[in-house]
């Protein structure tokens, strides 16, 4: 990823045209290297790149302190072994003797005995070509670097269910802890099995194993782990699409009792609903919504909600005018309290997993389970969804103006998918006019 022209100089001091390293030392570290502060050239001109040699030293001098303490990670007794390891080849293939025939090899040139463990590991790692156990990627190393890594996009709630998976996996294992490679599709193939005999549906065991192979793919080539050939979570042919819901629209008499019920509340409670009726979008991209996503596009005020993590992720839907001047009421009231999100009640909800609307949608469940007959029907907030689609598909409007409007896939092709900006604001506002109360029966 792109990193741009860093500002950060942090223990980096310029001398001509080149960057040097300058780190006081901690009492540790002084002591092992025999001085109180490094000095070290990065042999470069260029920011960025001093800025990487600065970061990569740094990380070591972390790595050493913390194996001199003893407190070392896996993680970091494994990057410490994999550093010495691939030293000790480069040596190792410098070597030459006097004599073609009689080769110089390592134990000519070093002494084992006086190495510390963990050159000794790699030492002998070298000499035998195998990696000892203890400083195999584990599955939760793995997990704590894809968490970590600056390269990677992911939202906090990504985050927490593939912290579960492995959780779970493990749980099944009856490890606290594993190596990558010692996970086999045999073992995966159990945890799926066991899983589906606890009752959980198919999409949400494949959410598990799309998180683990996402964890797996981050080890073998970001951490560059050695592993067996083939990933062990794909190919379990769950198909997922199978179990997916489907939610029965709402009447116009129960759309009717949701707004009559609601009538005086206010805030989130009050605009929630007619978010959902009137945009059709799903309870979790209200929730989200902060004060910048409120914006206007070709003189229409629309609602700019993130389906992913770039801009062409984000869907832009016209405010319907029954809706619009109760959201501009809550940009205001957001951009006077200094808020970051549209509704106050979902700023104050802190969950670990980022998301905003678990709370609001039990609120919703219950209000609906006290005022509407279900009579056996799957109803719900994305009813609304539903309900949306519906009415403006009566109304005549064509399926590829539906789904700008309510976020579904948008074509097959990539051009489609990526760069078709989608109908006017104006075509897009006609869509949404035509979901009405007096549309459904």
């Amino acid at each position: 990823m792109a990193r741009g022209k860093p500002t950060d100089t942090r223990s980096l001091r310029q001398r001509g045209n080149v960057w040097f390293i300058q780190k006081r030392l901690s009492p540790t570290l002084a002591k092992h290297l025999g001085k109180k502060i490094l000095q070290q050239s990065t042999q470069t001109g260029d920011l960025d790149e001093a800025c990487r040699i600065r970061d990569r030293v740094l990380v070591e001098l972390s790595d050493v302190e913390a194996q001199l303490k003893g407190q070392a990670s896996q993680r970091q007794q494994r990057r410490m072994f994999l550093e010495a390891r691939d030293h000790l080849k480069e040596t190792s293939a410098s070597l030459v003797g006097p004599d073609p025939r009689d080769p110089v090899t390592l134990s000519d040139v070093l002494d084992p005995e006086k190495l510390p463990e963990i050159e000794l590991d790699a030492f002998q790692s070298v000499q035998q070509g195998h990696i000892p156990n203890r400083y195999r990627l584990s599955l939760r190393g793995a997990l704590e670097d894809w968490t970590e890594s600056p390269l990677i996009e992911r939202k906090p709630s990504t985050v927490s269910k593939n912290t579960l998976a492995v959780g779970l996996l493990l749980g099944h294992l009856g490890e606290e802890d594993c190596s990558l490679a010692d996970i086999t599709r045999s073992k995966v193939k159990d945890f799926v099995t066991t899983q589906l005999g606890t009752g959980k549906t198919r999409q949400t065991i494949s959410n598990y194993l799309s998180g683990l192979s996402a964890i797996w793919n981050h080890g073998e080539y970001s951490m560059e782990e050695e592993l067996p050939s083939g990933n062990p979570f794909k190919g379990h042919n769950l198909k997922p699409k199978a179990t997916v819901r489907h939610y029965d629209q709402f009447t116009r008499a129960d759309v009717e009792a949701i707004f009559s019920a609601t009538e005086d509340n206010r805030g989130i409670y009050y605009v929630l609903p007619r978010l959902g009726f009137y945009t059709g979008a799903r309870i979790d991209e209200l929730c989200s919504l902060k004060a910048t996503d409120i914006v206007q596009r070709q003189g229409i005020w629309c609602l700019a909600i993130r389906e992913g993590k770039n801009s062409n992720a984000t869907r832009e839907v016209p405010l319907h005018p029954d809706i619009k001047q109760e959201v501009l009421d809550q940009l205001r009231d957001s951009k006077a309290s200094g808020r970051e999100y549209l509704f106050s009640e979902a700023e104050a909800t802190k969950r670990r997993d980022g998301k905003k609307s678990p709370k609001f949608s039990q609120w919703f469940s219950r209000l609906i389970n006290k005022i509407l007959s279900k009579g056996g029907r799957n109803i719900c907030f994305h009813s609304f969804r539903t309900t949306a689609i519906t009415i403006m598909g009566d109304a005549g409007q064509r399926e590829e103006i539906i789904v700008w409007v309510t976020g579904h896939e948008r074509g097959l092709t990539t051009a489609n998918r990526v760069y078709n900006r989608g109908p006017t604001f104006k075509t897009r506002l006609e869509a949404v006019e035509t979901i009405q109360l007096e549309a459904l029966h």
